[in-house]
């Protein structure tokens, strides 16, 4: 008997539950014959600001008369529609809903409303409903509306950047609210000019575009530009801001070719020669070399490597090229010396030896001369005092003397003129 029961139990709440789905059925198909609403099926929008929704209807041509007799339109929650029309709907559950305004005209089928002073509480789906005397339908199309503390990170749009071709850069944020649409720029202006614009999307929500156009230069080239957003809003925070940063891709022609080349060239060297340019997209490199006024193509490559012979020696040219054109390095010029930097090595060594005994066998000759030299000046030194002791003797001799006992004897004037000593005081 309980088998019975439960079973019976379990027949009718199957059969309870499949009535509730064709009821649903068959009044989500009545409300979509009588009243079919067209909404974006996401809309953002942040706290502190409004939100405009896009909504147009139509409606059964046997209500289509209650449009004249100004009916109550409304937007009921989807986190709450077990509770409307019941007494479990309260104040609380009213003030949980969003300041509304319908702005379209409802007898051009045009349900467009704003909603206002919102905050993160507000997100929720929201369904369109109209309601008359005897009649009342909601429509079963809902909007899903998200409602955040940020804003959205602009949109940029890039096309493609080219050295001297005017081009526009574009930066595309969200309007939700029309009445406070965000303020959009670009910093730094590139010496171009910015331009703000409105636009209607094809869902009837609206954007906001700031187009700065400019002359793209080489000095343009990985440059940070960035978009900035300001949105004004219905509350004592500051403006919000969001913004994007774009680095620049311009593409020119070559520029700066140069050969670059460290040291002298020796016979038998590993030479290697790097040709440099500044391009975008990158060029291609291609090398020539010329040679008693004939020129002749080597390779095709970014860097050229021989080993130093001497039909090398001549004029080195590197073209860098991409798709905008074409640039030549200046001419440089490779003599490759006679001999090997070996030989060379050699030769200097053999060179500062020679250099090495020859200042060795200098030194050593001064050092052998300097004592004779050393003798020779003491020789002269004691002539000449001998000399000048002589001349002053003769001098003192010549000079008469009045009494014998003051006159001085020259031993040397006596000695030299063999002379007893009487007749040194001959004159005296």
């Amino acid at each position: 008997m309980k088998n019975y029961l439960s079973s019976s139990q379990m027949t009718l709440r199957m059969f309870a539950a499949d009535l509730l789905v064709l009821s649903s059925i068959l009044s989500a198909a009545w409300c979509l014959s009588v009243l079919n609403v067209s909404v974006p099926k996401t809309l953002n929008s942040t706290s502190g600001s409004c939100l405009l929704i896009p909504c147009l209807f139509n409606i059964s041509k046997e209500k289509q008369n209650i449009l004249d007799s100004s009916p109550e339109v409304t937007w009921r929650r989807g986190s709450l529609w077990s509770l409307y029309d019941t007494d479990g709907f309260t104040i609380a559950h009213r003030q949980k809903e969003p300041v509304m305004e319908v702005v379209g005209d409802l007898r051009k089928k045009n349900c467009t409303s704003v909603m206002r002073n919102l905050t993160s509480l507000h997100s929720d789906r929201y369904y369109f409903r109209i309601q008359a005397v005897n009649f009342s339908v909601t429509g079963t199309t809902a909007v899903h509306i998200n409602v955040s503390e940020s804003v959205a990170e602009p949109n940029v749009t890039v096309p493609v950047l080219r050295e001297g071709e005017e081009v526009n850069l574009t930066c595309t944020v969200p309007a939700p609210c029309p009445s406070h649409p965000p303020n959009v720029t670009w910093a730094p202006a590139l010496g171009g000019e910015v331009t703000q614009r409105t636009h209607l999307n094809a869902d009837g929500t609206q954007s906001v575009s700031a187009i700065l156009n400019f002359v793209p230069s080489v000095h343009h080239h990985e440059l940070k530009v960035n978009c900035v957003s300001v949105l004004p809003l219905h509350r004592e925070d500051r403006p919000l801001l969001s913004h994007k940063v774009v680095i620049l891709n311009v593409e020119y022609p070559p520029k700066e070719t140069w050969i670059s080349l460290t040291g002298l060239v020796w016979l038998g060297d590993n030479v290697t020669l790097t040709c440099q340019s500044k391009a975008n997209p990158p060029a291609v490199h291609r090398w020539f070399m010329k040679r008693a006024g004939v020129e002749e193509e080597l390779s095709i490559s970014r860097v050229l490597s021989f080993t130093a012979a001497h039909e090398n020696t001549g004029e080195y040219i590197c073209e860098a090229q991409n798709l905008y054109g074409a640039m030549n390095s200046t001419n440089l010029q490779i003599t490759v010396l006679g001999i090997s930097f070996t030989a060379f090595l050699s030769i200097l060594a053999a060179l500062s030896l020679i250099f090495a005994l020859a200042i060795a066998i200098v030194m050593i000759y001064r050092r052998y001369k300097e004592p004779i030299r050393s003798e020779t000046n003491q020789d002269q030194n004691i002539y000449a005092n001998m000399s000048a002791s002589a001349v002053k003797s003769e001098q003192l001799q010549s000079k008469p003397c009045e009494d014998k006992n003051t006159c001085t004897i020259n031993p040397v004037y006596a000695f030299k003129h063999d002379l007893p000593d009487e007749n040194i005081y001959a004159n005296c």
